[in-house]
């Protein structure tokens, strides 16, 4: 799985030359490219949601290596947050969430993948402040579960083209697809 920013920024370049400027504005989102290796066609009919055109699909977001500890019990702290900090509470005191590290939030029903643009730790009361790599981009609930040791993406399916192609010679599929955040 391949992670990858479908950016919402505006860049000014002007038209004479001098420097490119680039705003940031919520929005941006995540996509992930996701290959599998060869399977037989009836391993590929696991994934025979990935057709469906109206429901999204939820995947784990995959940090391997990572030694993730017990982050606690983290939940959004204080409604209508905005800009690039995501606040946290009843995260484990002390625990450090790491540069890179993702996590997601559920709010209303639909989660948000977050990656962090530097190291945090939580301090004796359980409160976290996460620097954020991309904008908050929809009002978050006070309380919306955070998803830490887990973290999940959700979004729409894209399939290429010739995604569950079975292959003529070794009879194998060769299953890749897109999962792109909704909003």
């Amino acid at each position: 799985m391949t992670p990858r920013p479908v950016f919402a920024r505006n860049e000014t370049r002007p038209g004479y030359g001098g420097p490119v400027g680039r705003n940031l504005r919520p929005g941006t989102r995540w996509a992930w490219d996701f290959e599998y290796p060869p399977m037989s066609y009836v391993d590929s009919l696991a994934f025979d949601d990935l057709l469906t055109e109206d429901e999204t699909i939820v995947a784990d977001i995959l940090q391997p290596g990572l030694a993730i500890g017990d982050p606690g019990s983290p939940l959004v702290n204080g409604a209508m947050q905005s800009g690039r900090t995501l606040h946290l509470k009843g995260v484990a005191p002390g625990y450090v969430f790491r540069k890179g590290q993702w996590l997601s939030v559920i709010s209303q029903d639909q989660r948000y993948a977050y990656k962090s643009r530097a190291a945090a730790t939580a301090d004796g009361s359980g409160n976290l402040a996460v620097p954020l790599r991309t904008m908050i981009r929809y009002p978050l609930v006070n309380n919306a579960v955070i998803e830490i040791a887990q973290p999940k993406v959700e979004g729409w399916a894209t399939l290429e083209q010739d995604a569950h192609a079975i292959d003529a010679v070794d009879r194998l599929v060769r299953l890749r697809f897109t999962i792109e955040e909704r909003e």
